[in-house]
């Protein structure tokens, strides 16, 4: 999961996701954004959001599934 919110672009034009681990320039000028989908089911209202991530945020995030470093190989 990456921790991030919600916010909105162009003056009203849609929302997107901002990643709360980008820095504060690029989230000026809507560079840590990342467009959003939404689905919807008709019979019980249950709404899912999508954030439509690149591949260098798949592979930034993820880079720690599987064993995790002791502390030494952290601080190195």
């Amino acid at each position: 999961m990456v921790e991030g919110s919600l916010t909105e672009t162009s003056g009203g034009g849609g929302i997107a996701f901002s990643i709360s681990a980008t820095s504060l320039l690029k989230r000026i000028f809507g560079g840590g954004n990342r467009k959003i989908s939404a689905r919807a089911c008709v019979h019980c209202s249950h709404i899912e959001l999508l954030a439509d991530f690149t591949d260098k945020d798949k592979k930034r995030f993820q880079e720690f599934d599987g064993p995790q470093p002791d502390l030494l190989e952290r601080i190195n």
